[in-house]
């Protein structure tokens, strides 16, 4: 999949936006449409990003499918 990096002030806009924002080259021409992620704020990120950072226990997911059958089989 090919990629693009907005700058600050762009990702901001888009974050901001909360629908989708029309993307336009420098002619004005439409070339696409972005839609923000759901969800997730500045704030939830950077803890996202600490709690990863961090050594706490980290869960695969098969362990955690695994877990929920035991679960299941109780």
């Amino acid at each position: 999949m090919s990629e693009i990096v907005l700058n600050a002030e762009q990702a901001k806009i888009l974050a901001e936006a909360g629908r989708a924002v029309t993307v336009r080259d420098e002619r004005g021409q439409i070339v696409g449409t972005l839609t923000p992620s759901p969800g997730f704020t500045p704030e939830e990120i950077e803890e996202a990003r600490r709690d990863l950072a961090s050594n706490q226990r980290r869960y695969t997911t098969a362990e955690v499918l695994e877990h929920l059958r035991s679960l299941d089989r109780q």
